[in-house]
């Protein structure tokens, strides 16, 4: 008699997930959809697949642009996922077994990177919605962007292209933008080196604590 095993159990599908976290929580989730593979191709576009590279993703979501980093990356690449949600964790790891996923808030992430034994980055790959969130947060990342991958390239997504050029602009001294029409909405890519000296006085986002981004699992 062959055996019928029960299915497996697998997450939400990451679409409908993203629609329902961004209507309860709003701003605090960058869209009400994962990025479009041509907007996370345009976010991969300097991952390299012949030299080894610690890249590491804030705001991963369900791993839209994890996929696309985990297949273009070099073998020996170290790909570190950071997402604060436990949902968008669980899709995540079954979407991109390659990747770290870290389940923490990005306020954790110096401790985050000193717990994991890194003291290097060649790329930060960031999918938070950097304007909205607290400017605590963003000095906390900045912080660590300039202690952890000072001459590494921070890769900003957005869903409101050169809206906020100027923002990135007063943080860093060379800043490039990569527009992408087929995403919904459109969006691009803004790809910054080296932060300017006097990036803490240009610091983004409202002077406030940060909100919890998402509630515990056994709630949604």
């Amino acid at each position: 008699m062959t055996q019928t095993l029960a299915p497996t159990k697998r997450p939400k599908a990451p679409p409908l997930l993203f629609l329902r976290k961004f209507l309860k929580h709003g701003r605090r989730v960058a869209s009400f959809a994962p990025s479009s593979r041509p907007l996370a191709s345009a976010m991969c576009r300097h991952v390299s697949a012949t030299t080894p590279q610690t890249i590491l993703e804030l705001g991963a979501g369900t791993g839209a642009v994890t996929v696309v980093a985990a297949s273009r990356m070099h073998p020996k690449s170290r790909l570190v996922a950071l997402e604060i949600d436990p949902h968008f964790c669980r899709v995540l790891r079954q979407q991109c077994p390659r990747a770290e996923v870290i389940c923490a808030d990005v306020s954790d992430l110096p401790h985050q990177l000193e717990r994991l034994g890194i003291d290097r980055c060649d790329m930060l790959l960031n999918g938070l919605p950097t304007p909205s969130l607290p400017r605590s947060l963003n000095a906390i990342v900045l912080r660590s962007f300039q202690q952890f991958a000072p001459e590494a390239l921070f890769c900003q997504l957005t869903v409101m292209p050169w809206v906020y050029k100027p923002t990135y602009e007063r943080l860093f001294e060379d800043v490039r933008f990569r527009l992408v029409v087929r995403n919904v909405p459109p969006g691009g890519v803004y790809f910054c080196r080296r932060l300017r000296a006097d990036y803490a006085n240009h610091l983004p986002g409202p002077d406030r604590a940060a909100p919890p981004v998402a509630p515990p699992a056994d709630q949604f």
